[in-house]
């Protein structure tokens, strides 16, 4: 069964590098493979979505600028449908610098600042809510991020969070939420360890919490069950984009099976998408998916 997605958040420029080792103070190094894609949370996941053979939709910011129409004709290719509501056309999109140690998978990443970006307020057009499955949300533009998330609950559309890291209001999506997909470098304000994250998500009424934590099992919690799933053991060529992949293979799973089952899965495209370079060679491998 095809599926139809909505995601919101940001798209980035990404530019990596593939490196055998991590550059010192000063030094120049020459890079091994470069490879270019469209990135961000939200947009990686709605590629990987699409990868799964259902439909997506980003809601984002991106432009006129030479390296918004890159992204755009990128994610075009992917299968990704993209509304472009930037209030800054005329800007350069957000441009992220990403070395890639080969000798592990590990990553470095410098990024322009998304702090000031802002998407139009028809961004939150209740249209875009037709007829779509589940919705995404990474966290990023929050004012339509809680616009769009209050307008799904009233259309009974799930709504999966991404968090990557708390951003600031983020505290208004939250009622909204119904699965909590974090990374181990989510702290809420006051929060400094994963169960006090995890009561600070509960008193907000998410019942629904994954923690990932790399390689080392997703901590899983379901109302008050709490239980650790483990994650595949692969020797990673590279570790960039697998927490969003991870979001776009779960709105996958979560729309078929349930809830345990469906970070299981998640888990394992994840896993497998650390086996080759770049954040889209793991879709043209079939048996991935």
């Amino acid at each position: 069964m095809i599926y139809n997605g909505i995601f919101l958040g940001l798209t980035t420029v990404d530019i990596i590098h593939y490196v055998p080792r991590f550059p010192g103070v000063n030094e120049k190094l020459k890079n091994e493979r470069l490879l270019s894609y469209a990135g961000g949370p939200a947009t990686n996941a709605a590629v990987a979505f699409a990868g799964l053979g259902n439909t997506s939709t980003l809601i984002t910011g991106i432009g006129n600028h030479p390296g918004g129409v890159y992204i755009k004709n990128e994610l075009s290719d992917w299968g990704v449908d993209v509304k472009d509501y930037t209030s800054q056309p005329e800007r350069p999109p957000i441009m992220a610098s990403i070395i890639v140690d080969l000798s592990n998978g590990n990553r470095m990443v410098v990024y322009s600042n998304t702090d000031t970006r802002r998407l139009k307020r028809d961004a939150s057009n209740e249209t875009l809510l037709e007829n779509k499955d589940i919705l995404m949300l990474d966290g990023h533009y929050m004012e339509q991020a809680v616009l769009v998330a209050e307008k799904a609950r009233t259309l009974h559309i799930p709504i999966v969070l991404d968090g990557g890291s708390w951003k600031e209001g983020e505290e208004a999506l939250l009622p909204f939420i119904d699965f909590a997909i974090c990374s181990a470098d989510f702290f809420p304000p006051e929060c400094n360890d994963q169960e006090a994250v995890i009561r600070f998500l509960q008193n907000h009424g998410i019942q629904k919490i994954a923690i990932t934590r790399g390689a080392d099992p997703v901590v899983v919690v379901d109302k008050s069950e709490k239980t650790e799933i483990p994650v595949m053991d692969v020797k990673p060529m590279d570790t960039l984009g697998a927490g969003d992949i991870f979001h776009g293979a779960f709105c996958h799973f979560i729309l078929q099976h349930d809830y345990l089952t469906s970070i299981s899965r998640a888990a394992e495209i994840a896993s497998l998408s650390c086996t080759s370079l770049g954040t889209r060679s793991w879709i043209e491998q079939e048996r991935f998916i």
